[in-house]
């Protein structure tokens, strides 16, 4: 898509409804680690938590990967049409360079997480309070602002 003439209304627009996806996909993972939190409460035991977030972050790992080694993004057209247009404004090797920074951490970060989830001693770690799901929000309402700032600056 190098070389169209981006209408940056509907860019917005599709940046905008990007959002609400990513939202929603947020909301669904959270809610997903609440009942996982709440099964651990029961089980008495942390090794189901970290175990969904293992899976969680190996997905996102891979996703990420798929991305940089075939450029072409997984995802609704919404999200590929805001990824041309990304990839367009920032140039192919600066979105190159950006995705494959990503892929490697994202990999360390799983691969990171399993070796937590088969080496450390589980059993004995219980989760005592809601708080420890809290950490989650902020990532969240960081990346809303910081996404908000970056659509207003088109």
């Amino acid at each position: 898509m190098i070389g169209i003439e981006w209408d940056l209304d509907k860019v917005k627009r599709m940046k905008k409804k990007l959002l609400i996806q990513s939202n929603l996909v947020m909301l669904l993972i959270f809610l997903m680690f609440v009942f996982l939190f709440l099964y651990s409460n029961q089980a008495g035991s942390a090794f189901v938590l970290l175990l969904g977030f293992c899976l969680l972050s190996w997905g996102i790992a891979v996703n990420s990967l798929y991305t940089f080694m075939t450029g072409r993004p997984l995802g609704t057209k919404t999200a590929r049409y805001v990824i041309a247009f990304d990839k367009d404004r920032k140039g192919e090797r600066k979105w190159v360079r950006q995705k494959g920074i990503e892929a490697i951490v994202a990999t360390v970060l799983s691969i990171g997480v399993t070796l937590c989830l088969s080496v450390l001693e589980l059993d004995s770690v219980t989760n005592d309070s809601f708080i420890s799901l809290l950490p989650f929000l902020g990532p969240w309402i960081g990346f809303n602002i910081g996404e908000l700032h970056r659509i207003k600056n088109l």
